[in-house]
């Protein structure tokens, strides 16, 4: 990096006076470092990251951005934790092109912390794995609580920055002390970048018309629906394919016991699942017992698919890595599969790729817009 310490790149490049320390010590570091970006919403945070790609860019072609803002995300779809290789020419973040997806199935960190926390060492890894020599992780304005504390000490934990960037910790006392935490767990270097004046704050609704217009551009103006059979894949996330399945006459006769329209049935143990085309009718517990003692079970318990509708899905191959997202449409019982709709251009490999079937926790509709956000349990 020796020729952009050496060409004054700092002031080529624009960027407030406030960041001119964070960028000379982003620049200094060693090959190989990563740098965990850290603020509230509206800070700066992407603004730099770009900015400090682009420079370290001019000198390799190495340098990785990771995009864990799953809400606005910029390199990936929303939803997902996207890596990109960093070019000089480009201007803002969603000029980069993807080099991995990494699926969480949420708009908002604090839903799905895990998977978050998860999907982020993934893009880290992925990059580390292909050399990069520096990485740079962008991360969500979610600072504020118990649960932001430890999603951002999870990734660094997980990560092992060298250096974290607070913004806006020099005036925020909540999220210095939240910086400072991860960098105890860590060992980062810590270093409070001031947020320039000239910062302003989105409108929550430009924010939302943003994420919506990037997940509708994702699946295209014609997505396909595709079935892919529940015996050959596994399922993360919902009840639905965690259990033998039982034949189709049977789930069909519990259904005619407790009348209700069972589409599919299946056993975990000696909990029986029935899985309802629509709502379940009230009262269908007292009902329960002879379909319990029929196939031996200690409890029946069922799940109305319809509160999976537009259920945003990641599709994996049998490696592992996310090829496509998809939005669940139903369940065909003829061919015993789950119903996704993809964009047309991945129909063919959702057919015959998809061996792991991720089940997030946001429904949306073809137009991108949020429906419902579900609570834990309720796939």
């Amino acid at each position: 990096m020796r020729g952009v310490r050496e060409s004054g790149v700092v002031n080529s490049e624009k960027s407030p006076e406030e960041w001119y320390p964070a960028v000379a010590r982003v620049v200094s570091l060693p090959v190989g470092a990563t740098v965990l970006i850290l603020g509230g919403t509206d800070t700066g945070k992407t603004t730099f990251a770009a900015q400090v790609a682009r420079v370290l860019a001019g000198d390799s072609e190495r340098i990785a951005v990771v995009d864990a803002d799953i809400g606005q995300s910029e390199i990936a779809p929303p939803g997902t934790v996207g890596v990109a290789w960093a070019r000089p020419d480009a201007e803002r973040l969603s000029d980069l092109k993807p080099a991995g997806t990494f699926f969480v199935g949420a708009f908002s960190a604090s839903t799905l912390p895990l998977e978050h926390a998860s999907a982020t060492a993934q893009a880290v890894r992925h990059a580390r794995e292909r050399n990069a020599e520096r990485v740079l992780v962008d991360t969500s304005g979610y600072v504020t609580g118990p649960t932001a504390r430890r999603l951002k000490c999870a990734k660094a934990s997980l990560i092992q920055p060298a250096l974290i960037l607070a913004f806006g910790a020099d005036n925020n006392s909540e999220l210095l002390a939240l910086a400072q935490t991860a960098s105890a767990v860590c060992g980062a270097e810590l270093l409070a970048v001031p947020v320039p004046e000239g910062v302003q704050k989105k409108p929550a609704a430009q924010r939302t018309t943003r994420r919506q217009t990037r997940l509708a551009a994702y699946f295209g103006e014609k997505p396909t629906a595709v079935t892919v059979p529940l015996d050959e894949i596994v399922t993360l996330g919902a009840t639905l394919g965690t259990g033998i399945s039982i034949a189709p006459h049977l789930a069909q006769w519990a259904g005619d016991a407790l009348h209700m329209p069972v589409v599919h049935g299946e056993m975990a143990g000696d909990v029986m699942t029935l899985f309802l085309g629509n709502a379940a009718r009230p009262g269908w517990e007292g009902l329960s017992g002879a379909v319990a003692d029929h196939f031996k079970a200690r409890t029946v318990r069922v799940v109305s698919l319809s509160a999976h509708l537009g259920v945003l899905v990641g599709l994996h191959d049998e490696s592992g890595r996310l090829f496509a997202l998809g939005r669940y449409a139903g369940f065909d019982e003829e061919s015993v599969g789950i119903v996704v709709t993809v964009p047309g251009g991945a129909a063919i490999h959702a057919q015959e790729r998809t061996r792991l079937l991720s089940f997030g926790r946001v429904r949306t509709d073809e137009r991108g817009a949020t429906i419902a956000e579900l609570k834990p349990n309720e796939l």
